[in-house]
């Protein structure tokens, strides 16, 4: 247990299952009050379950992030049940595996997007208004390496991710003068549940540790720290940054 985010009030957007869950732990562990916010209302439970043997300041909400009235509820909600907003972390996000471009249906295009892009863009604009009146925030967006790299097997995320890192920067410069930090983390290969749904197995996740530089592929916990890192006061000089989190495989040349 720690300190690092007492009386803080996080809304972790896409915080049931994978590195939602683990940055909820480790947001409780620190002090957080937190609020679970996730449309899969099952992972969202368990994962409550698992921040209330830490601390009883946590709650869930259901929360479609590519619907506006939906997150604007979340919002609400927290600020109903604990007071105010301090920490945004936009976790939610949909990993699809789709064909080449001609091929791509509408309807794959505007599913993803609308979760991964369109859904930051909401949670932000319904978060920051209430951050304002408290002084200030700070707001970990979630891209991925596909968002740096031309990763072939799904071009509506590769650019999905793309536009949350650009995002990113475009919010940092408009309100980091107000007093809201604005980063983004860029994980590389993660063992979590979407990860091998959408793989489609778990041996192309065995395949690519093999093939990475530190023979594995990372763990949620370890993006959860880097999350904690640049929600917290520690990182209270950083804002526009965009934290690269893959174990080194973009400097080996590997792209996984």
């Amino acid at each position: 247990m720690g300190d690092r985010l007492a009386g803080k009030v996080a809304i972790l957007a896409g915080g049931a299952t994978g590195m939602g869950r683990s940055t909820a732990i480790r947001f409780a562990e620190e002090g957080a009050k937190v609020m679970i916010a996730d449309r899969n209302v099952y992972g969202a439970q368990e994962t409550l379950a698992m921040v209330k043997k830490i601390t009883p300041d946590a709650d869930i909400v259901s929360v479609d992030v590519s619907k506006w009235d939906q997150v604007q509820n979340m919002v609400d909600a927290t600020v109903e049940r604990f007071g105010r907003v301090d920490v945004l972390v936009n976790l939610a996000a949909i990993l699809m595996l789709t064909p080449p471009l001609v091929d791509i249906e509408e309807r794959q295009w505007d599913l993803i997007m609308d979760t991964n892009l369109k859904g930051t863009f909401f949670t932000c604009k319904a978060a920051i208004p209430v951050m304002l009146k408290n002084g200030g925030g700070a707001i970990v967006n979630i891209s991925s390496s596909a968002g740096l790299d031309a990763w072939t097997r799904s071009l509506p995320y590769n650019i999905s991710k793309v536009g949350v890192i650009h995002l990113t920067s475009v919010i940092s410069g408009q309100y980091t003068s107000q007093g809201i930090r604005v980063n983004c983390v860029v994980p590389g290969p993660v063992d979590t549940p979407q990860a091998r749904g959408s793989t489609q197995s778990s041996q192309t996740l065995e395949e690519a540790a093999l093939e990475h530089p530190m023979g594995r592929i990372g763990r949620p916990e370890e993006i959860a720290n880097a999350i904690l890192f640049l929600a917290s006061d520690e990182a209270s000089f950083v804002s526009g940054a965009t934290y690269v989190v893959d174990g080194g495989a973009r400097t080996a040349g590997r792209r996984l």
